[in-house]
């Protein structure tokens, strides 16, 4: 009997060990790749459903050519799983796209094409 409640305690507390990084992760956490050749000095990301962008996710940081961030989301923010993501770069210019699925989407990697003068994503 002593040995089933060392057991199950064991097992609880390893549960209770792993529950924050389970808690923290959520669904809408995606990783940004910039392979447009410049550098990008704010990224923002907003519901699809709001019309303001709200506060630069990558602070004072800046995310050059050919690198990668992970954009978290704590807490999950809540069941929201469609984004609009904006990017400004180093020129000022912009870039914006609508209504990406974060909640299946993993991988977002932004290009830009000289010939066409266009930027776009694809996403996985």
């Amino acid at each position: 009997m002593k040995f089933r409640t060392l057991a199950a305690a064991a097992v609880a507390a390893t549960l209770l060990a792993f529950a924050p990084a389970i808690a923290s992760a959520a669904p809408q956490d995606f990783a940004l790749t910039n392979s447009t050749g410049y550098t990008i000095k704010s990224v923002f990301v907003s519901p699809t459903t709001e019309d303001q962008w709200g506060d630069d996710i990558l602070g004072s940081d800046q995310l050059g050519n050919g690198a990668e961030a992970t954009i978290h989301f704590p807490g999950g923010r809540g069941e929201t799983c469609n984004w609009d993501l904006k990017v400004t770069y180093d020129d000022d210019t912009t870039a914006e796209w609508k209504n990406f699925d974060l909640c299946t989407i993993t991988q977002i990697d932004i290009t830009y094409d000289k010939d066409a003068g266009t930027t776009s994503a694809t996403w996985k």
